[in-house]
Order: structure tokens, then sequence, then C-alpha cells
């Protein structure tokens, strides 16, 4: 199931298509009668019993009660859920992996981390460090390997000598491998142990430097690597050791891969090398579990294999998630990659699948960084793929990114700015599909290739007669348009609504009056050049059902009398093509291939949830549902064995009992499944109102539960436990169908029925008998919810939204001129108000080594804040790069000065985002001088220029620095100490903090400026949070004179108080660091939630 391909893609991206058409001939069904039911059973799994989570039930936060009761120790429920020992059939990759850096292949007999890493995509295809023992062979004793989504262990001997190995890569892109080294002689023995990286070559005392760039130069790695006890020389590290007889030696290697966009990349580095071998373990899986508890919502249903394949896909889409920060306009997003194991790519085909997973993680940045990244490299029109691996590419009217998008904004909301964004997506998708494929303007997708994307030559209406054809895709330019005008709706505009839905309407015309058969009493593809309708159809043909662009007629729903047929559309396997034009394809001498994957499980799910609610009929059913609910499973699972999940990326070759062919790519994420059981079984339906719909597909189970799911800012638990059944599943629990919010019960019904929930009045409206309800007040519709974490804030920045306020942009309407514009750019597009990738302004072929883009407002304006968008070209070409250096410049009526007291962040000038902030000048000319980068030129994505109002506030110095510290809990994050949010209380929840827990004892937290900064006075707020961490016993500002730390001169008292700043005022000083010294009061740790620093 692959989009195609040509044949000259990199490390010959190929796979077993030839096998798969061979084996497609052999599993081509010979059509039963039409009467014909979905025969089809149930399927049985196999493999070990799931483990039972380590505490009773709870209707509040069950995933954080599951942690908590084991966080003391480094045995966690998700590792133990989702272990693999021994000889995995799927192959022996490797589980762990951080933000950015996996192991994209993975040697198990290479000590360290042998294979081919990746950072982002596969750097060189190199180790990314191994570590060898001498004397001695050393060989993997594969049946007692135990790897999880955390760790792997495994055991290597040779002779009498044994190496317990343990590894695992931690969030911010660590590699980290210690080793537990045994002698089980009678005598001593001396071993030599060396590690050695490709990408670190060049250092001395304990440590090995490098740099290389990822791949398509996207960004630059400056690995760095070390070891306990080891030495550099030769290109490697080394250390000696001798072993008592019966004794253990321990070792630990790291590597950290660091990059200026991830300054915590560093930081973790610095702290992982510093740990003992069990520090660093439990240090880091503890952070890897927190991060379930913190996101995922807990799932339970009565069968074992569905409940472990949810959670083994909410591991998929950790696993496949890229969180970057690449600056530019490429994967500067949080990001879902179709299958990092493969094809490592963001297409357009796979984002709105994905989408409907991530939406129902907590925090709303995975869902959201999805549409965000697709709309901001995609040139403000039609969807395209991510440009950062343009190797990969697909036809992108097959996706419905824009309806996914709007889904995950009615579960999670925020201020409509961001509606606004995605309103302006979805429109420019839908009108640029339209542009660019329909040729006749009737509102219709037309296509002509005999591969359809996703599907390559599975499909095979294509194959009937050449041509262009009328598609019924164009579905999804309606559901698009649906989403584009409640969007806007969101926002107020209800011009651009109607406008919007006046398209949909047409769409939804079209897909009527041209695409259905009347004759057939089908919808079908339609030939431009004969106006045949074709007979040869897909599961695409019944798009327009999925999204609901069918008029509910008898006549119509005609069309799904098919779906009770296997002959024609099995409910398993689950092809894309109907089987019965599939044989007569083949008879015509079209075979093509007949393979089955996710992708087509994910459009027949969307198919029954609509029709089983929208379009009732005699066809399909409930329990049609429910098979292909266990089908689907039971695919993930190698022979449907529960110990072995591995989502392929298609299958071929069912026999009747087996899959004969499962795609060597593995763990892949193509399609989505978590939300049928969260929509469908569990019937929460995403709604535009405050209001909480449940509409259930009755499937028999006698329990569910989904627990704790993040709803517009509540937390939102859904339970049924049947009255019928005498178990209680639930203990504490009422008999019922029950909505939970924050924990507490608002409303039950008696019994498994659709019902919809009134916050503010409690009151529930339903068929069913109502034996609670209870009223909510502050509950939110989408657009009434505030966003304000730092990631979401800083997110949303780079894609153009202020998430802090709402000033006017003054840059919309000046009138803009440049030193050079090249081609392909144009003025206009750098105040667009969109820093989409396209259109832009650009200085390309200039000929100066500096260049200006000028704003002229008309009259006089006053300012104090300037955004900019600096465009990256990498990888299509190296024309555009951020400048090597710019400054913010206005026109005082004689000549260009600079704005005075400019803070700059970043401090260097960084692809996309860069925020300037300035004390306020008057001005109807500004301009932004850039030095260009060598051999590059530079371009404007967006300039937007704001004034704050009033008086602005001395210039924040601290938020131009660099943070660092003397230590970091791994689940806290140093970069929150300047990250410019103001605390709610010492005991802040919400927000980053920088935390040292559980070392004790003085610690520091420092700020580097570039360059010298006069600094007269600092705030300091103090993280306390009761319990391990408090405040410090005393404290201290020290800066560094060149040479040392000495105290600031002319302090006054240090005050030490909680949920508030403290202010110490100084003598003015000039340095480049500033350390805010922390003694602990013996017993607790400290931390710092925000440092100020001004200057006179």
């Amino acid at each position: 199931m692959r989009r195609p391909h040509v044949h000259l893609l990199r490390r010959l991206r190929t796979r077993s298509l030839l096998v798969a058409l061979v084996l497609s001939v052999c599993s081509v069904v010979v059509a039963p009668p039409a009467t014909a039911a979905q025969t089809i059973g149930f399927p049985s799994f196999a493999g070990p019993a799931i483990p039972a989570p380590p505490v009773a039930h709870t209707p509040g936060d069950m995933m954080r009660a599951i942690y908590d009761a084991e966080s003391a120790g480094t045995d966690f429920w998700m590792d133990r859920l989702l272990a693999r020992a021994g000889n995995d059939p799927a192959g022996p990759w490797l589980m762990t992996r951080g933000r950015a850096v996996f192991m994209k292949t993975h040697n198990p007999a290479v000590l360290g981390f042998g294979g081919n890493v990746a950072y982002w995509e596969s750097i060189n295809n190199q180790n990314a460090y191994s570590v060898t023992v001498t004397p001695g062979t050393f060989t993997e004793q594969v049946a007692q390997r135990r790897q999880t989504p955390s760790h792997w262990k495994s055991v290597h001997t040779s002779g009498s000598v044994t190496v317990d190995q343990t590894k695992f890569i931690t969030d911010n892109n660590v590699a980290v491998t210690s080793l537990s080294i045994r002698n089980n002689g009678t005598a001593a023995t001396t071993l030599q142990l060396r590690a050695v990286s490709p990408y670190a070559t060049t250092g001395s005392g304990a440590e090995l430097t490098g740099q290389v760039n990822a791949y398509n130069n996207l960004t630059t790695i400056r690995p760095r690597l070390t070891g306990d006890g080891f030495s550099a020389s030769s290109g490697g590290l080394n250390r000696s050791v001798t072993i008592a007889a019966g004794a253990t030696v321990t070792a630990k290697v790291v590597m950290g891969f660091v990059t200026d966009e991830i300054p915590e990349s560093l930081t973790e580095y610095n702290a992982y090398a510093a740990y003992s071998s069990a520090t660093a373990f439990a240090t880091h899986v503890r952070a890897y579990n927190l991060w379930w508890a913190q996101n995922v919502p807990y799932i339970d249903v009565p069968e074992g294999a569905i409940k472990k394949n949810i959670y083994y896909r909410w591991w998929l889409m950790r696993f496949n998630n890229l969180d970057a920060d690449i600056p530019g306009q490429t994967f500067q997003f949080p990001t879902s990659m179709e299958g990092v194991l493969g094809y490592n790519n963001a297409i357009a085909l796979t984002q709105p699948m994905h989408i409907d997973d991530l939406k129902y993680l907590r925090d709303p940045s995975y869902a959201y960084g999805d549409w965000l990244s697709v709309g901001q490299t995609s040139k403000g029109a039609r969807f395209l793929d991510n440009p950062g691996d343009p190797e990969n590419w697909s036809n992108s009217y097959t996706q419905y990114i824009a309806e996914a998008a709007w889904k995950s904004y009615q579960i999670h909301g925020g201020q409509p700015a961001i509606a606004g964004q995605l309103a302006h997506y979805a429109e420019g998708d839908v009108k640029g599909q339209l542009d660019f494929y329909d040729r006749d303007k009737n509102k219709l997708i037309e296509y002509d290739w005999g591969a359809l994307t996703g599907n390559d030559a599975d499909a095979v209406s294509f194959h009937w007669k050449p041509g262009n054809m009328d598609r019924t895709e164009s579905a999804y330019q309606y559901s698009g348009a649906l989403a584009a005008a409640q969007a806007y709706e969101a926002t107020g505009n209800t011009a651009k609504a109607a406008e919007l839905r006046t398209l949909a309407t047409q769409i939804k015309d079209a897909i009527v009056n041209v695409l259905w058969n009347p004759n057939r009493q089908l919808f079908e593809h339609r030939l431009k050049s004969t106006n045949e309708w074709v007979p040869w159809k897909e599961i695409n043909n019944y798009y327009p059902f999925s999204v609901g662009a069918v008029p509910n007629t008898a006549t119509y729903r005609q069309a799904l009398r098919l779906y009770d047929d296997p002959a024609q559309y099995p409910v398993f396997p689950f092809y894309t093509a109907n089987q019965a034009d599939k044989q007569a394809a083949a008879a015509a001498g079209n075979p093509g291939s007949n393979n089955f994957s996710t992708i087509n499980s994910t459009v027949q799910f969307r198919l029954y949830s609509s029709v089983l609610r929208n379009y009732p009929n005699s066809w399909m059913s409930a329990t049609d549902y429910k098979k292909l609910l266990y089908w689907n499973t039971w695919a993930q699972y190698v022979g449907g064995n529960t110990q072995w999940p591995d989502a392929n990326e298609f299958w071929a070759n069912w026999n009747g009992t087996g899959i004969d062919y499962r795609s060597w790519i593995h763990h892949n994420i193509l399609g989505s499944s978590n939300w049928t059981v969260i929509e469908d079984v569990a019937g929460l339906r995403p709604r535009n109102d405050a209001k909480v719909e449940l509409s259930p597909i009755n499937i028999g189970w006698s329990h569910f539960t989904v627990n704790n799911l993040r709803y517009r800012g509540a937390d939102l638990s859904v339970v049924w436990d049947d009255p019928a059944d005498s178990v209680t599943h639930y203990p504490g629990i009422p008999k019922g169908y029950s909505i939970f919010i924050n924990g507490n019960r608002v409303a039950t019904v008696g019994s498994l029925v659709p019902f919809t929930w009134d916050p503010a009045t409690g009151d529930v409206t339903t068929d069913g008998t109502v034996t609670f309800r209870t009223s909510v007040p502050g509950l939110k519709a989408p657009n009434q919810v505030t966003q304000n974490s730092p990631r979401m804030v800083d997110m949303l920045a780079k894609a153009g939204v202020d998430l802090t306020g709402d000033p006017v942009n003054l840059a919309s309407g000046a009138t803009a001129s440049a030193s050079h514009t090249g081609s392909g750019s144009n003025l206009a597009g750098a105040v667009d108000g969109y820093p989409t990738n396209e259109p832009f302004w650009g200085a390309g072929g200039s000929p100066n080594s500096q260049d200006w883009y000028e704003l002229n407002f008309g009259t006089a304006r006053t300012l104090d804040e300037v955004r900019l968008y600096f465009k990256d070209s990498r990888p299509a070409s190296t024309t555009y790069r951020a400048p090597a250096a710019y400054t913010v410049q206005y026109h005082d009526g004689s000549s260009w000065v600079p704005v005075p007291d400019q803070t700059k962040s970043p401090a260097a000038p960084r692809a996309n985002y860069n925020l300037v902030r300035f004390p306020a000048v008057s001005a109807q000319r500004v301009r932004i001088l850039a030095t260009n980068a060598t051999g590059a030129k530079t371009g404007l994505t967006e300039i937007k220029v704001h004034n704050r109002g009033g008086v602005q506030p001395p210039a924040n110095l601290a938020r131009a620095a660099t943070p660092s510290a003397s230590y970091t809990s791994p689940w806290e994050s140093v970069a929150a100490i300047n990250d410019g949010v103001d605390p709610p209380s010492s005991n802040d929840t919400v927000n980053p903090r920088w935390g040292t827990w559980p070392q004790t004892g003085q610690q520091w937290a420092e700020l580097t400026w570039p360059s010298a900064r006069t600094l007269d006075r600092a705030e300091v707020y103090f993280f306390d949070d009761a319990q391990g961490v408090t405040l410090p016993a005393s404290w201290k500002l020290q800066y560094w004179n060149g040479s040392a730390y000495v105290d600031m001169p002319g302090a006054g008292s240090y005050p030490i108080a909680k949920d508030r700043y403290n202010t110490v005022s100084f003598t003015a000083t000039a340095t480049t660091r500033l350390r805010v010294l922390l003694t602990g009061n013996g017993t607790s740790s400290v931390g710092l939630l925000e440092v100020k620093a001004y200057g006179p």
C-alpha cells in the first residue's frame, strides 16, 4: 500500500512489489452470490496475558496513578505491557529514541549503538558509536534479550566474561550505554574497552567531539562522546579495567547529538555524563514513563488484545514523531512521520489519519503540530508533502487534513486566532486542489494515473480505460470546505464562512449530480473523454458517505448494499479495490497488486462510523464494525500473537487463516485506530459548542472506559458498565453509561444509548433513562479556550499567531521596498500576514553583501516589536538562509539609524521566527538590514511590526541569554528560567520549571550572553512545590569577571519569598554571564521558575 515512487530514490527505496503482484493473483476472491453476508467470524488471539495495572481503577487520572505507584522504582507498567523478549520475529528494531535521534537500523551484536543512526533521518548510514571489549569475541545471548519502549537490555559473553548491557536514548537525543562486566573465571583478568564513533573523532581528556550535517543539510549536529574513566586517544575513547575473579566492573559511555536549536541537548548530555550508571538509568526510565502519565488517556476494554494494541498504537505515535525544532520551513513543528524505519516522511496523505489519533494525546501540540506543519509548508495553497524530504511525494488530493485538524480543534480548542490560521490553511487547500486538479471547473477532482496515491497498483478504476476521470475523492474537498467554514465561524468571520459553505454545497451537488450512476445505483468515477461511469471501483467510491456528502435517501443508500457481500467489499482483508472488479481487471490483463493495510481499515472505519449513524440500512451493521475492529487488531500482531505487535506498511496474500507476507517496513503508523475506540465504541463526538455528546456504536461490550482525556482545558472520562451484567467492572463507579469531568460524575444514563449533556444546566438529552445529572460551570466551547503553555505559545508564534495578545500589525498596508528582489519572490510576499514558505520576498541573485527590506507606513507610527520570519530554502536549494547578522533600523528624518536597545530572541539569527523587542520609537520608515550568510542570500516569508502600547517596561535582558545549570531534573527544563513566562505561584504546575531534585546542597543556574551586557537589577522567582523542592536557605548573584565568578558588587539584601519575584539591585556591572547561586536547606532540592535581568 504505497504511493508511487520513481526508481531513483535514495537507498533504493523499493519494496517487494513483484512479490506482492504474484501473491495478489493468488489471493483474488472468486465472487459468491451477491446476496452473501459478511460471513467471516472473529479472529483468535494467542500470546501471554496483558499485565494488569498496579492500582485499582479511579475515575480521576488513572495513568498518573499507575505512574505514581511505581515512580520510586524502575519497572513501569507501560514498559511491561510492551516489552519484547528474546528473538523478535519483527526484527531487532530499537524502540528507544529521542526527539530527533533514533536507530534507523539496529545491530544488536554491537555493544553501544550499532547500525545506522538517524537524526530525523539516517545521517550517513553508520553506527552512532560502538564499544569493543578485548581480548575475546563477544556473542549476544539472544534468548536473554529484553527491550521495552524506554530501554534495551542484552547479555554478551566471551569465555568467562559476561557483559550485561543496558542502553537507551533520552528525550533530548543523548545515547547512553551502561556495561556491567563480570568475571566468572577463577583469576583476575584485564580488559581493554574502546568506544569509537564516526561522528566524534577529535578531542582530549575524556571527550571526543565532531560536527556533521543532518540529512539534506537541514541542521548542524555537534556530537560529543565521553565515558566514565575513559581517555581520548587514537580517535577513540579507551579504558583499561582489571576485574578480580567473581567481581564486576561497570562502565558507561554517553553520546550527545547537540544542536543549537535544542539547548537541552547539551544540558542533558552533561547531566548524563556526570551520572552513575544506576542514576542515569533510573533518571531516564522515570522521565520516559512520566510522559505516558502526562499525555496518554487510560483506556480499558474487555478484549485484552485490543487493549494492548491501543497502547502499542500510542507508542507508535510517539516513536514515529519528530520533534527536532529544525529552524526553517521543514521540520520546525512536531510532526508525525509515516514510518521512521522505512519511508520516513511527512506526506500529506497520512497526516489526517495521524491527527485523528494524535488529538487524543493530552498535549495539543502533537495534533496541532501536524496541521501547522503542513499548512506552513504548502505555499498557502493545496496541501503538499513536507519539503524536508523531497524524494518522497504523493498526490495530495486524497487527504482530509482540514477535516481532521478541525476535529482536533473541537477537542482542544484555543484562541480564535488558532481557528483563523486553520481556516486560512483549509481554504487554501480546497481552492488549491480544485485549481490544480479540476480542469473543467465542475468542482470535482480529475485524475488519470493508474496508481492511486497510497495504494500503488491496488487501485483498479484507472485500469478500466485510460484518461482523466472525475473522482469520488472530491468528497475530501467537501469536508475541507466545511472545516474551513466552521473555523471561520469560530473567529466570527461570517462572510468567509458563508463563502466556504457555498463552495461545500457546490462540491456536494457535483458529487451527487455527476458521480451518481442511477442505472447501477452507485457512486462511480466518471471518464471525462466519453462521460461513461467507471464500473471498476475502490473503497474510495464511498468517501462521499464517510464525510456526509450524500443525501440520506433510500435511493442513495442502495449504494451501500455492496458492503453486505464479501466478494465485493470484505470486512477482512480490508482491500483497496472492489474484489469482484479486481477479478475482472485480472481477467482483462491488469491484475495489479492486491495488498491490504491499516490505511484501508481506517477508510473502512470512517465509512462505518458515518453510515451506522447517518445512513441506516440493512447491509451494514454494528457486528460488521466489531469484526473490523477485531480483525484490524489481529493484523497488527505477527500471527495474531499479542507478544509481537508489528504494524507493517502493508500485508499481502491472506490465505484464509493467516498472512503470508508482511511488508519490510515495521512499526509504521500508516492509518489510525485509537480514535475508533474513543469516538465510536465510547461514543465521544467532537462538537462546536460547550456540550458533551456521546453517540456509541454498540458492539456488545459489557464495559469500557476512556479515562482522563484533555477536553478544552478539563479532564473528561467516559465509563460504561452494563447494568445487566452482574459483574462490577469499576468498583466505586455506578453502573450505566457515565461522563466524568475532572474526576467527578456529571451524567449517567442507564443504557448504552446516545445522549448529550449540557454543562451549563446539567440537562441531558437522550432516549434513555437518566439516572444522574448535574451542572458544571466553566466548561467552554472550543473558541473560548485559552492555550497559553510556553510550548503552544512558541509553536504558534513560529506559525505567525500571537497567543499572548492581538496587537495591530503595522506592516499590513505599509508600502514595501527592498535593495533587491530575486526571481520567484515579491515584495508583497513578506507582508501578506502569513509566514508560510511561499510567497516570500528574497534577495536571491543580489550582488550585495548586505540587503535590506523597508516598510513605509505613510505616517509616523509608534513601534516596539518586530517579528521576522527568515526564509530557508533547503533542501530544494541553497539560495536562502538566515542572515549572518541583522539589525532593525528606522529613518530619523536624515539617515538610517539602529533602533536602540534591541533585544533579540534568539540572540543569533535563525531561520523562520525571530523576535526583536526594544523601547518604543516613532518612525514612518523602518527596515531590516541583513548581512547575508556565506554562500546564500536573505529572504523573509513575513515581517510583523507591533506597538504593544503604553509605557514600555525596561528590556528584560535575560530573554536574549542562553541558560545553563549545575544540574537539571530530567523532567524539568533549564530553559524555563528565561522563557518569559510569569509564574502564577511558586508551585507552578502548568509551565516549565527548573528544578534539581534529587540533588541537594549548592546548585546554580546562569545566563550567558554572546557579548557583554551592563546589568544593575535582577528579579528571581523561586520554585517551591512543598515536597522535594523548597525555597533555598540562602542565595546570591555572581558575575563572570573574565577569569572567575565573583559576587555582584553593591548588592543589598537577598529576599527569600514564595509566590513573587525577589528583586536585588546592585552596582551597574558589565558581564557576559550572570549566575544565581542557591544554597539548599540540607535536605531539599532547589529550583527557579524565572530570572529577569535589567540594565540601567
